[in-house]
């Protein structure tokens, strides 16, 4: 009896052991297959129009202190976080500003906006604009 319990718990063991390694892989596969369509949908946009002149530094320098949130170049979007990409220049400023100056509550993004100057702001909005929203995701 001893034998027959012994062998059960091994099989069960062996069973959970493979379903785990198989949902990691299909989990590892997912993000490769994520990462790749990102990677070679990258955006090509000129940076030569939002570079400010406070700082030299381009809008697309500045956007991707938003890629912790909301993704590389602004696509990531669940209800988490609002997608950037291909958000209005002006909506993207209007955001920026009321987060900046307290008139849209927030717990971290008042922080953030205070960290840039208008013309930045500016930047960040031209830069977010030019790039293509990720398929399937709506603002």
């Amino acid at each position: 009896m001893n034998n027959q319990n012994t062998g059960a718990r091994v099989w069960w063991r062996v069973t959970l052991w493979g379903v785990t390694v198989a949902l990691l892989g299909v989990m590892a596969a997912s993000l490769l297959s994520q990462a790749l369509a990102l990677a070679q949908a990258e955006p090509a946009v000129s940076t030569a129009t939002s570079t400010t002149a406070q700082t030299g530094v381009s809008g697309e320098t500045m956007a991707h202190t938003c890629a912790a949130c909301h993704g590389t170049y602004g696509r990531l979007g669940d209800e988490s976080f609002m997608p950037l990409a291909g958000m209005p220049q002006a909506q993207f400023v209007t955001t920026m500003i009321d987060f900046r100056e307290g008139r849209r509550p927030s717990t971290l993004m008042g922080h953030v906006a205070q960290g840039f100057s208008d013309a930045e702001i500016r930047a960040m909005g031209a830069f977010f604009a030019a790039v293509p929203p990720q398929p399937g995701v709506t603002q």
